[in-house]
């Protein structure tokens, strides 16, 4: 009888250690105040296809392949807000590089695709990742980017993004959770989402580490197209180091073509790996000392993109997109609330003589025989104001009223000149009932317009 109760007792108490065992809750939290430098090397694949509208409802479609590698020191900053506002962080990029192929997706076998790669200068980039709800916003307090670099560092699977897959409270082994709304659209990069949601668990934990599974799905538009995004992927925690380690996230995108870009069905594979840094001079440059003069809230000028091409440079906000660039033009859109609400061509002009430009008269000849029909008048043709008696660049604008496809519109040319003779053309295009709203944004390009020497150049 003894023994029987013996033998009771000892299954009595195993039965409530496991229980104990069952029910801890450990967390997984990496606060806003830990200033501690990482090293972060993330790897990207993507596969797929682009669409681009071909007219008469048809597409093209192009076979897609891309692999980038990125390396970069990044600390957290004190956060700007509430929400995707509390994710913020400095980042010193080491290395960021991307090579894509893309290919007629009818095309022969055999056939050579085209091939592009995309790197960041051979300097050190300061940048900082600020967190918003349609995913981190990325920009240089230091060196404005180009639209092209802003491209290569916005990824899936952005290192800041993820850690609002962490839990809020304390989780057990078996435990799901889903993440906040703002969090599935910032790491979906949803501009306008509808709906979506992002489940967690934690699939298991020792007293070193923990591993977590995420899936889920958004709905919504970018750039006024329709996209549907699917995330799944895990992320390992280091609960000593109280670090996400490594993540690998799937995610795959399908979006209709729109005003501003291609149509996409790509998926994208990222793996992540993140560590302390060692205290090796690069690390030091994120400092608190260092980073004690980022505004919490960027100066719009650092939002600003740079562009530059056929020797000039200019600079232009976030809501203008580049659309489309060959040897002789560069197409920008002008994008508000989804919607297409202007468009810039920029292209090289022939080189007058030293100290001369293409005559005024001449200018809008050109411009009349360019719109042919579309023409009603010459508005307005003006030489636009130097900025400084230091400016002695050549600006001249010519307002012209007229109607495209049954549309009223008013175009905007601008004949640039340096005193070398180098020139450039403006072609701004906006329907004329939008006037009052498009408030002369035109002149900020060609205010900010610099004709750049050859040796002052950069890629």
């Amino acid at each position: 009888m003894r023994l029987n109760w013996l033998g009771c007792l000892i299954l009595t108490t195993t039965w409530c250690d496991v229980s104990v065992f069952a029910i801890e809750k450990i967390e997984l939290a990496e606060l806003e105040t830990d200033t501690r430098v990482r090293l972060v090397r993330s790897h990207v694949q993507v596969s797929g296809q682009l669409q681009t509208a071909a007219g008469g409802g048809k597409k093209i479609s192009l076979k897609l392949s891309a692999d980038a590698q990125y390396r970069f020191f990044e600390r957290r900053l004190t956060g700007a807000g509430r929400d995707a506002e509390t994710l913020r962080s400095a980042r010193l990029y080491r290395f960021a590089n991307n090579e894509a192929e893309v290919a007629p997706a009818d095309a022969p076998a055999g056939a050579a695709p085209k091939k592009s790669t995309l790197q960041l200068p051979e300097t050190r980039h300061l940048v900082v990742a600020h967190g918003r709800r349609e995913g981190a916003m990325l920009y240089s307090p230091t060196a404005t980017l180009t639209y092209d670099q802003l491209d290569l560092i916005s990824t899936p699977g952005d290192s800041l993004s993820l850690l609002s897959l962490l839990p809020r409270e304390e989780t057990a082994t078996g435990d799901s959770w889903k993440t906040e709304t703002w969090a599935v659209q910032m790491l979906c990069g949803i501009e306008a989402m509808t709906k979506g949601e992002i489940t967690c668990k934690l699939e298991e934990a020792d007293a070193n580490t923990a591993r977590v599974t995420f899936a889920g799905s958004a709905d919504g538009a970018t750039l006024g197209a329709p996209t549907t995004v699917q995330l799944t992927g895990e992320f390992t925690f280091d609960r000593s180091a109280k670090l996400m380690t490594r993540a690998r996230v799937k995610q795959t995108e399908i979006r209709a073509i729109g005003a501003a870009k291609p149509g996409l069905e790509v998926t994208a594979n990222v793996t992540l790996e993140r560590s302390l840094a060692d205290e090796s001079s690069e690390a030091k440059l994120l400092s608190n000392a260092a980073v004690a003069e980022l505004p919490v809230e960027p100066a719009v000028e650092m939002q600003f993109l740079r562009f530059e091409s056929w020797g000039t440079r200019f600079y232009h906000d976030r809501d203008w997109h580049q659309f489309h660039q060959t040897n002789d033009v560069a197409v920008l859109r002008l994008m508000e609330h989804g919607s297409l609400f202007a468009q810039v061509n920029v292209s090289p002009i022939p080189a007058a003589a030293s100290g001369s430009h293409t005559s005024e008269e001449q200018f809008q000849t050109d411009i009349r025989r360019s719109l042919g029909k579309k023409l009603k008048s010459i508005a307005k043709a003006e030489q636009l104001k130097p900025r400084n008696a230091n400016d002695r660049r050549f600006l001249f604008r010519v307002t012209v009223d007229g109607e495209a496809d049954g549309v009223p519109m008013t175009w905007f040319y601008h004949l640039c000149a340096a005193p070398t003779g180098q020139q450039v053309s403006f072609v701004f295009a906006v329907e004329t009932k939008n006037l009052e709203k498009f408030n002369n944004r035109d002149l900020n390009f060609v205010r900010l317009l610099e004709f750049i020497p050859a040796r002052q150049a950069t890629k």
